[in-house]
């Protein structure tokens, strides 16, 4: 405990100091940016003003492709962990480098491989591959896609303390998923909806059935409600599966509040996990404070086995694409203690 928190203290201290550091580099990139465009005004001659452009024949993209956006993110992560079998470490949570090519106005695909398990002796995962259509207000994906299933995932603020994903992945349900998803606006003004007929197990099924997932929401300004729902048969035996969600979203003046509770799983382990958040964006310039709260029961059927975590920290944000997390997480078991908090940094860049 005393080495976390000491490292939490060192970690704040460097985490002002990168951080004012960054941004004096900014300033200093930007007054050199401002020079340069001072300094670069081309002269341009009589004769060099009668000559013709020169024609551009670098082509980028195959000719029935209408349009190219190449797009990525980076993290790096570096973790220390109270618990003594558990080495701390850095390592690359995230690098991917997502295609996306608009064949028309209505089609396009997209294709986003990770290659962070590459710095741990892993192989490449495909994160998205799928083609997607536009139909009036509606649109539709086929291939292997993010499942439509409680808060997004994109909008979290924290750092995944239990692997690189949310806790809810692969208890509750699946990340990813190989199958149909259509989403868009429903006829009542504010509500949306996003559904999914997808295999159930990745792209190798194991039984016949398909399994149904989606989440309808109520958007406005400051408010996001979303309710969600999975169906399906688990595995060759066939065993249910079904899962739900409730998330709400809050945003008021500096202050961002999220919460949700999600459970589910097969007939035979039923899990069960609820949290909420509270986010300062604003209030504090580049500085964004952040609490977090959260309950995780492995095993409804079971006692005495819930786990409880506690969240403080912040976020740096370097600039509209850069920013630097810090997150020291208390984590309390029901019954016998384990001393197993942990301290964790990431920088994430998105291109």
């Amino acid at each position: 405990m005393k080495k976390l928190l000491l490292l939490a203290i060192i970690g704040l201290t460097m985490f002002s100091s990168l951080s004012v550091a960054a941004v004096k580099k900014a300033e200093v990139k930007k007054t050199e940016a401002k020079t340069q465009a001072v300094v670069a005004v081309p002269v341009v001659t009589q004769e060099a003003a009668a000559a013709p452009a020169p024609v551009a024949q670098v082509e980028v993209a195959p000719s029935f492709v209408k349009k190219l956006t190449v797009s990525g993110s980076l993290r790096y992560r570096y973790g220390f962990y109270q618990a003594g079998g558990t080495a701390d470490t850095g390592t690359l949570s995230r690098a991917r480098l997502k295609l996306a090519a608009e064949t028309s106005p209505e089609m396009m695909f997209v294709v986003q491989p990770d290659f962070a398990a590459l710095s741990t002796g892993g192989n490449v995962a495909l994160a998205d591959a799928y083609i997607e259509m536009k139909v009036n207000q509606y649109k539709v994906k086929m291939g292997q896609f993010l499942l439509p299933f409680a808060y997004d995932s994109g909008k979290y603020k924290t750092i995944y303390s239990t692997g690189f994903v949310p806790s809810h992945y692969g208890v509750i349900v699946a990340a990813r998923d190989y199958g149909y998803r259509m989403s868009g606006p429903l006829p009542v003004s504010g509500f949306f909806f996003d559904s999914a007929l997808v295999n159930g197990s990745g792209s190798t099924d194991t039984n016949k059935a398909k399994d149904i997932v989606g989440r309808v929401n109520y958007k406005n300004e400051s408010l996001d409600l979303g309710l969600s729902g999975y169906y399906g048969k688990f595995g060759p035996a066939m065993t249910d599966r079904k899962c739900g969600a409730f998330d709400a979203e809050y945003k008021f003046a500096n202050y961002l509040l999220v919460g949700e509770i999600m459970a589910g799983g097969n007939t035979t382990t039923n899990a069960k996990i609820s949290e909420a958040s509270l986010q300062l964006s604003g209030l504090f310039g580049q500085y964004e404070p952040l609490i977090r709260y959260e309950t995780y029961d492995p095993a409804t059927a079971a006692a005495n086995n819930i786990v409880n975590t506690i969240t403080v920290g912040g976020t740096y944000i370097i600039d509209s694409s850069s920013k630097m997390l810090l997150n020291y997480n208390l984590v309390q078991e029901e019954t016998t203690q384990i001393n197993n908090n942990s301290l964790m940094f990431e920088v994430q860049v998105q291109i």
